[in-house]
């Protein structure tokens, strides 16, 4: 039986339902251009109800489009799927708009995406196009030596966060971070009990900063993922004193090297992770953002 071509099919889309799980991801894996920042396993979970739209020329799957949980006024692209050879400039003619009223009905202001530089340059460019700018850098170091220059300061305590911990560290980290790179109490929650070290740092019975850590390729590697310290107690080594526990668990582990992202414009950070030996790659992501 004969099909229309992509080019001249209608191009509609609807939300995704609880039953669409196993078309979206196939849809995942059948893609041909694709921007994820997140896992497949993370993204069948966002599909229980973050907000979604699926993209159909005709009656057939051909696209979709999926944000996490809206955290305050903000949420973030996390996958961007098209199959089919569907014309990208119809495809996020067709999928954006409705995306966008869908958000905005859930409170949403502010949308963000990571896009890998080079390899996402088929996103970039698309989203550009629909008045998505550029509003910072993410860059990549990596450590490959174990050493440190410092222990940090040697009177605050670091120990093994706990369930009761949870909003100290989201107190943490409301007063370290901007509303779009903040962590809700649910990722808080499953890193917490997901990951192989998360850290806190007491002063005077006080969690004043946290980290916590990801390990990849059977121990090899292991991936900083978060490091805050209140703002009022920074620039005395507590910082400094966390990170130095990450080297030191990276170093008893066996790993080879130990990597974190951080913001371009984040100097502070930039500097002690450079006086700790780490070098950037050279890769980065480009975060975009649409005001709503």
């Amino acid at each position: 039986m004969l099909h229309p071509s992509p080019s001249s099919e209608l191009l509609t889309t609807r939300p995704v339902s609880p039953d669409d799980l196993e078309v979206a991801l196939r849809l995942l894996d059948d893609a041909d251009r694709w921007l994820m920042s997140v896992s497949i396993n993370e993204a069948a979970g966002l599909l229980a109800g973050a907000p979604a739209l699926l993209l159909l020329a005709g009656d057939r799957p051909r696209g979709i489009i999926l944000s996490d949980w809206p955290h305050e006024t903000v949420a973030w692209l996390r996958v961007l799927a098209l199959s089919g050879g569907l014309s990208t400039t119809r495809a996020i003619d067709a999928l954006l708009p409705p995306f966008h009223q869908t958000l905005r009905a859930r409170g949403v202001a502010h949308i963000y995406t990571a896009c890998a530089d080079p390899g996402d340059s088929w996103a970039m460019a698309a989203l550009r196009n629909a008045d998505y700018t550029h509003d910072t850098d993410v860059i990549v170091y990596e450590k490959v030596r174990m050493n440190v220059p410092t222990q940090g300061n040697p009177t605050v305590r670091v120990r093994a966060a706990t369930v009761g911990d949870i909003p100290a560290i989201l107190a943490v980290d409301t007063r370290c971070f901007s509303v779009e790179w903040r962590k809700d109490d649910v990722q808080i929650s499953l890193a917490l009990h997901e990951t192989p070290r998360f850290l806190v740092v007491e002063e005077n019975l006080e969690v004043v900063g946290y980290a916590f850590v990801t390990i990849h390729h059977e121990g090899r590697l292991v991936h900083l993922v978060r490091i805050a310290v209140l703002p009022d107690r920074q620039h005395r080594g507590i910082g400094a004193r966390l990170l130095y526990e990450v080297v030191s668990y990276a170093t008893a582990i066996g790993a080879q090297r130990l990597t974190l992202n951080t913001q371009a414009y984040n100097r502070n950070a930039r500097r002690l992770y450079e006086w700790f030996g780490f070098r950037r790659t050279g890769d980065r992501q480009i975060i975009l953002r649409r005001d709503l």
